[in-house]
């Protein structure tokens, strides 16, 4: 039995997924950069929690390209960059913005990445495989 068209492409599909989902935050970090300037503080939040998204401008399309050139490579900095993301938004939600439970759920934005994330994790191994 032949397979669908699709499946055997299911990889790239899913990568270029990722791609625009990346590219989306892209675009977020640069829109912040051009607003407030790369040594913005995010209105006096940890130097560290400023230096990592302002990186994250770099490091999104950096694995957009990786996505394309070196897939297994790709998924890996796609992955390792959206659980770092969300942990550390997590983080200063809780840390900053208590009760969490509560400020997730005025923060679309952090959910979107939550099920990004999960997509991902979930996917990773089918985008994996490059053709």
């Amino acid at each position: 039995m032949e397979q669908p068209r699709w499946r055997g492409r299911s990889g790239s599909i899913l990568r270029a997924v990722y791609a625009l989902c990346l590219l989306g935050a892209t675009y977020n970090h640069w829109a912040i950069i051009v607003r407030h300037g790369l040594l913005w503080d995010y209105d006096g939040l940890p130097v560290v929690s400023a230096i990592f998204w302002t990186s994250l401008a770099f490091l999104d399309p950096a694995a957009v390209l990786l996505l394309w050139r070196r897939p297994r490579a790709g998924v890996t900095a796609t992955m390792a960059i959206i659980v770092v993301d969300v942990v550390h938004n997590l983080w200063i939600l809780a840390r900053f913005s208590p009760p969490l439970l509560r400020t997730l759920l005025e923060t679309p934005g952090v959910i979107a990445q939550i099920v990004f994330m999960l997509f991902v994790l979930a996917t990773a191994p089918i985008a994996a495989r490059s053709r």
